[in-house]
Formats: C-alpha cells, structure tokens, sequence
C-alpha cells in the first residue's frame, strides 16, 4: 500500500503530531508512505525536516507570504497547488492513498486541491482519498476554531470575532461559506471519506453534509512518546507546594489558555507552584517558573512527569494531544469544562470542572487529584490512562480503514 500524509507543518502543532506518527508507524509496518508538508517557521524548510524520513516540503515561500498577506482580506488561500505532485501520484504503481490533514493556514488553494483530486482520480481509478477533519473549517466560511460560535448553523451571517484563527480584517465568511461547503460536497462526490478524532467535529460535519459522511478515529500518542514513556519511572507525590503546569504553543492566546484562571492559581500562593510550557508567558510571580517553548518532547515529557497535575482550560482545540500525553505518563489532568476536554477524560473515566473548582483541585497532590478526576486510586488511573491512548491502536484503525477503501 502506498500512502501520501499532507499537512501543512512537519513538526508542529497537535495535527502534525497525528500525520507524523501515522507516517512513521505506517514505515514501520513496511508500508510505502510520505508525508508532504507545507513551510516551516518563516515559510522556510521545517526545522526538523531532516530528522524524519520521506519528507516532501511543498510550498514555496513566496506562497505563503502571500497568502499570510492577503488572507486578511479576502478570508481564504488565493495560492498554492499540489500540481507539481501529479506525475508522482499518477506514475505511483498500485493503490495509492491521499490522506489529508490540516489543508488551511496559508499554504493550498482549496479548490485547486478539488481540481487536482478530481484530475487525479480520472487519470488512476485506484487512488483513494481520505480527510481527517482535526478543527471546524470544514463547516464554517473561515474559520478553524469556532470558539463556541455557532453562526455555522445559519451561514456564517456576520461574524462575531475577527480575531478567530485564522484572523481577518474584513469578515467576508458569508459570502464564502456556501462555494467552500460545495468544494467539500465535491470532495464527497469523487468519494473522500472523512475522519475526525472528535466526536462533536464529525457531528458538526455530518449535520450539514449528512449522516454518517464523517466516521470517528481518537488520536493517541506518537511513537516518541511511547518511547519515552518506556523508560519514565512513575513519580510519586513532589514535596511541598503542589506542582501544577500550563501547557500551550503561546500562553498570551486565551482561546488556549484562560489567563484570568491562572493568575487566580498563581494567587494560591504557598500552597501551588506553577509551571508554565511555552511561548510569551504572561504570568510571573515567587511561585511561578517559565520554561518558555520545549521543542525536545523527552525533555517537555521528563518535566510533566514531576508535576501533580496539568490545567487544561482551552475552549478552542477539539482533541488535544497534550492530554492524551499528559495522562498517558500519569500525570492527572484538571480541565475546565469544554466538549474537547470531556471527550478525551471520558475514555480514562475522568471528569471536567467549574473555574472555582479548579481553584480547590489545584491545592491538592497527585493522589488526591486522580480520586478527585478519575475516581480512582493514582496507581489504577495510571494503568487505564496508558491503555486508553494508545497511539498503535490509532493506527490499527487508520490501516483497517484505508484497506477497506
């Protein structure tokens, strides 16, 4: 079987995280697979492009800029193609499958990708085409995250934020939302199944595009994080003040990351230290320590394992791999409420809470905070977590799908 993973990172962000380890899993297992990425930092190669084999950099710098440039404006991706693809996917012996992953952010021309679907599914009958849906965009006129909007319903009519990613200047959703919708009914007709990890995502879809048109695959942890989770030892209680951590790409972001929540933890004072992971941290304080953005995932890994717990209060992600991470290693997590959060605590038996309760939870070490989430002593929640997220399982899923294509 061969295999072509598009997204629009390498390396970056909890989608790339997914393609990756489906990429490198799927070589694993002896199957033919490359992953085509868009730019990196700077519209550059990704960083971390020679760390991982068949990687394709697709997009050419000047693309992006000037589709960062203009997006602003006209709300969607003027640039980009994958028609310099075609003669490898056309020439590609035997069945071949285009799975799709984040298409947005600056680097493809939607309806140039349903063109060159549509040109390359005339040309070799076998090639199969699947989508895993990993925010809203695919229902709404612009946006990747909702944010709890759901001007979708009615057409996107006017748009209560400019700001939602990816942000504009001028809201033209309304226009765009019904010739996007149909560029998906397209990918539908030439026979595109679609996945989504999240349940209220693939409700989402399949409440405009009909029943049963986006099936459900739950993420689960890559394989450098089932590495590393081999050789991390279990940490028992830390000592002292409870050692809680705030994870996030950039932690001035409040769809990520509720900043009126955390200074409230950080006023617990004596009873929480607080560990902060990521960009342009915003909080300080003699309880506060700013590890700033940890590329290393055994070094992010390594310093989760001593904490008693992560707070999670995004309202914008659908299902974060930080927590399937989080709580693969043991580490309790104390989320705000959110359909996202609800859906990854459910599979390890855990709850969401209110603000103030959060408040309460925080002031608590370890084993008492996985009774309190998980109704269960620390050493049983560790067990179901690790099961529960299992990132060979994702694939076992994937592969059983693409076969029965």
């Amino acid at each position: 079987m061969n295999i072509l993973q598009f997204n629009v990172r390498l390396a970056e962000g909890g989608a790339a995280g997914v393609a990756l380890d489906l990429h490198q899993r799927a070589l694993q297992k002896g199957l033919n697979s490359q992953f085509v990425y868009g730019y990196g930092k700077g519209g550059k190669k990704s960083e971390s492009h020679n760390h991982y084999p068949h990687v394709i950099r697709q997009t050419p710098r000047l693309t992006s800029a000037a589709n960062i440039a203009l997006f602003r404006l006209f709300n969607r991706d003027l640039f980009g193609n994958l028609n310099n693809l075609y003669r490898t996917v056309t020439r590609t012996p035997g069945p071949l499958v285009l799975h799709f992953h984040v298409l947005h952010s600056y680097w493809l021309n939607l309806a140039d990708v349903v063109t060159f679907c549509e040109r390359v599914k005339n040309h070799k009958r076998d090639v199969k085409l699947v989508w895993t849906l990993h925010d809203h965009w695919s229902v709404t006129g612009r946006c990747a995250f909702t944010d709890g909007c759901e001007g979708w319903k009615s057409g996107c009519q006017t748009c209560p934020t400019l700001s939602n990613y990816p942000p504009v200047k001028v809201d033209r959703a309304h226009q765009l939302v019904s010739g996007k919708r149909q560029l998906f009914r397209n990918m539908l007709a030439l026979g595109c199944q679609f996945i989504s990890p999240s349940q209220h995502v693939a409700e989402a879809f399949n409440s405009l595009y009909g029943a049963g048109r986006c099936r459900i695959v739950n993420n689960g942890i890559d394989v450098a994080t089932e590495a590393i989770l081999a050789e991390l030892a279990p940490m028992s209680e830390s000592q002292g003040k409870s050692k809680i951590a705030v994870v996030a790409h950039d932690l001035r972001y409040d769809g990520k990351t509720n900043p009126q929540l955390v200074r409230e933890i950080v006023a617990a004072g004596e009873k929480v230290e607080l560990h902060t992971f990521g960009k342009f941290s915003p909080f300080a304080g003699e309880n506060v320590i700013n590890h700033g953005f940890e590329t290393d995932k055994r070094k992010l890994m390594s310093a989760l394992n001593q904490m008693d717990a992560l707070v999670f209060s995004s309202r914008v992600d659908n299902y974060p791999l930080i927590l399937c991470e989080a709580l693969s290693i043991g580490v309790p997590v104390i989320a705000t409420h959110s359909e996202a959060a609800r859906e990854v605590l459910r599979k390890s038996g855990g709850k969401t809470f209110a603000e103030d309760e959060v408040l309460q939870l925080v002031k608590l070490k370890k084993a008492e905070i996985a009774q309190a989430v998980f109704d269960t002593t620390l050493t049983a929640f560790r067990e179901r977590s690790r099961a529960a997220y299992s990132g060979q399982q994702m694939l076992e899923e994937y592969v059983s799908f693409y076969q029965n294509l």
